[in-house]
């Protein structure tokens, strides 16, 4: 069944024994014992190592299908576990799952970033680009997952991965950072908060945005990345909130 999407994955690349090691032992540590290691290989592979006119690929197009599998796998398990829950509120509540800095902290945890292949002169020092490299990593093993050996695998390894997550998340329930906030401002300053987009950086199937929020003029003004527009919206209105409740004690509206 996938031995199209395989084709390209199978092509020659020779992996050292030192190398097929440390692969063997990140198979063992996420519980998925890959047969074909070139594959996993592939979803450590950074784009520095890609040279021209070279047979290695990098992790972005397994990261590209890791990510709309991780999408549908949370999906199934939100709409089985919340059937009271809207669309809406389904949808803030997966995004605040999978953002960015949930999945970093996963890769964190399973210390990803010290299997990962870096070309020559790469260390990823920059604390953005290491958040942004560490979760397409997860989302790349997904990917791989799937390839090897079908959705099913690779849904029980997003339920088993995610599972405390997605429990804190559902007991904590869909924060609306942005409607919360123009409650606030609405009633406060008569005024509704001012978006703005400063930064779009990375390939088009894997944006990172960089936005801006303002209250009252510039008085209250934050910053935030993220994956998508939204949840930079999202966590830059939660930092205006914490400036706003935190300077005159208000109330969660």
């Amino acid at each position: 069944m996938f031995q199209l999407f395989l084709k390209d994955t199978n092509k020659a690349l020779n992996i050292d024994k030192s190398r097929r090691k440390k692969l063997k032992e990140l198979s063992n540590k996420i519980g998925v014992k890959f047969k074909n290691l070139k594959l996993l290989n592939q979803a450590l592979t950074h784009t520095s190592c890609v040279e021209k006119k070279s047979k290695i690929e990098s992790y972005e197009r397994l990261e590209f299908l890791g990510d709309a599998i991780l999408n549908t796998c949370v999906a199934i398990i939100l709409y089985e576990l919340c059937p009271d829950y809207k669309e809406g509120s389904l949808s803030s509540l997966r995004a605040s799952i999978i953002d960015g800095k949930t999945l970093s902290e996963v890769a964190f945890n399973l210390r990803l970033l010290d299997y990962i292949n870096l070309g020559k002169g790469e260390t990823l020092a920059d604390s953005r680009a290491k958040e942004k490299v560490s979760a397409d990593l997860v989302e790349a093993i997904i990917g791989a997952i799937y390839l090897e050996f079908g959705f099913e695998k690779a849904f029980n390894f997003v339920k088993n991965l995610l599972d405390s997550e997605i429990k804190k998340r559902i007991k904590i329930g869909p924060k609306d950072f942005k409607t919360q906030l123009q409650k606030l401002t609405v009633a406060r300053f008569k005024e509704y908060p001012k978006y703005e987009v400063i930064k779009e950086e990375g390939p088009e199937h894997n944006k990172i945005f960089e936005v801006s929020v303002s209250v009252n003029g510039n008085q209250y003004f934050a910053t935030a990345v993220g994956r998508t527009k939204k949840d930079a919206e999202q966590r830059a209105a939660e930092k205006v909130l914490q400036m706003i409740r935190g300077s005159d004690n208000t109330k969660e509206e």
